[in-house]
């Protein structure tokens, strides 16, 4: 009997369903800038494969009846479409006539879930080392639910929208389940999370948990003992001069905080009384002195402000995870990171590959309101009988707005 599962237009759309079923942290990050690369027209327009998103203008009030002109600020963002991702498979004419049966299950879901795994896999460790916001201890689990509270508390302090979206490594939504199955409520939701084994649904002031194996991995810097200071007074932008560091290996993605400067609620400009928190954003290694490249920027004027004030000359730094701030010590130590935030901490980009290949049997299926794209296609090679098929996206990642995220050590 005649195959009739194979067809680009069944295949791909089965697919597609299950690249969306299983995409976990991507899978919440913004979707609203796909309409600049849909359709084909876009790619006959000849965009290019870098568009700059608009960031929200900020303001800020101020009292009085005379009319003060504040300056409109264009801050963008690029997102590049600087990832392809193909599932290629082959079988002869004789095996597709004979042997190749339900395509479906064998084939074209693994190959759906194949490619979300990827794409979250890529999107965890672009975005994770911009965050600068965190909670918990690199190398030690969060047990606690005041733990995650306090991530809301601190995310609503800086000014983080609602609708927060929680993404966690397995071992933390574990850990996470643990804490609640004996006391938190209601019963009907606490039988479910028993049953599926897994914290969901809205709670603790996040709208949505999920749990993801590929969150990234980061391990952090070491040094020898050290008491890192500020070196120099007034410093400001993405660059900080240290010393007191002893012999040390800083990573892109360690944390650390500055005495005495505190973050900015954006919104209204108020003190918010927490340290501001920034992230490493390249390695760097020496002894006793150098400069970290840092985000988010020392601003201390202006409306884009985010401190109270540039650190003071020798003021302490101290960094997560290290043993204080005097005589300290840091060890390397591998940490999964989980991630808390505002979809629009992210985007996520696809791209509507061509269709109509010239020889090629080929199908495309997008969905606007899922924002994902994927092309089928196969083609038949006379020289060795063969079909060859790949499934391919095409797409990007963008962090457009880090200070609506927060990572979780664990």
């Amino acid at each position: 009997m005649a195959n009739t599962f194979i067809s680009p237009t069944f295949v791909t759309k089965d697919a597609a369903v299950h690249f969306k079923n299983n995409l976990k942290l991507i899978g919440q990050f913004d979707r609203s800038y796909n309409e600049i690369f849909s359709g084909d027209n876009s790619l006959d327009s000849k965009i290019g494969y870098t568009v700059q998103a608009r960031k929200e203008q900020r303001w800020e009030t101020v009292e009085g009846q005379a009319l003060v002109v504040q300056p409109i600020l264009n801050q963008t963002v690029p997102i590049t479409i600087n990832h392809q991702f193909q599932t290629g498979m082959a079988w002869s004419s004789a095996d597709d006539r004979l042997l190749v049966e339900d395509v479906q299950r064998r084939y074209t879901r693994p190959a759906g879930k194949s490619q979300a795994n990827k794409w979250d896999v890529v999107a965890g460790a672009e975005v994770y080392k911009q965050v600068a916001n965190s909670i918990g201890v690199p190398g030690v689990g969060i047990t606690t639910n005041e733990t995650y509270t306090d991530a809301v508390a601190k995310m609503r302090t800086l000014g983080i929208p609602d609708e927060y979206a929680a993404v966690l490594e397995p071992m933390a939504g574990s850990k996470l389940l643990a804490a609640n199955q004996a006391f938190f409520g209601p019963r009907a939701k606490l039988d479910r999370n028993y049953v599926s084994g897994e914290f969901s649904g809205p709670a603790l002031g996040i709208e949505s948990w999920d749990w993801d194996p590929n969150m990234p991995t980061h391990t952090t810097c070491t040094f020898t003992p050290a008491t890192p200071v500020v070196s120099g007074a007034n410093q400001t932008g993405s660059s900080l001069a240290v010393s007191g560091m002893g012999t040390f290996a800083l990573k892109a993605g360690d944390v650390f905080t500055i005495d005495g400067v505190f973050a900015l609620n954006p919104l209204s400009y108020v003190d918010t009384g927490q340290l501001q928190q920034f992230s490493v954003q390249a390695d760097v290694a020496g002894t006793t002195t150098g400069t970290l490249t840092i985000s988010p920027a020392l601003i201390v004027t202006g409306p884009l402000r985010n401190v109270t004030n540039s650190p003071a000359n020798l003021a302490a730094i101290a960094f997560v995870g290290a043993t204080g701030t005097a005589a300290a010590t840091m060890a390397a130590t591998r940490s999964k990171q989980s991630l808390i935030f505002n979809p629009a901490a992210f985007a996520f980009v696809m791209v509507d590959l061509p269709a109509n290949l010239p020889g090629a049997n080929s199908k495309r299926v997008s969905d606007k309101e899922a924002g994902i794209s994927m092309r089928w296609v196969e083609q038949y090679n006379i020289n060795s009988d063969q079909l060859p098929r790949r499934v391919d996206t095409l797409g990007g990642i963008a962090v457009v707005e880090p200070m609506f995220a927060l990572r979780a050590w664990s």
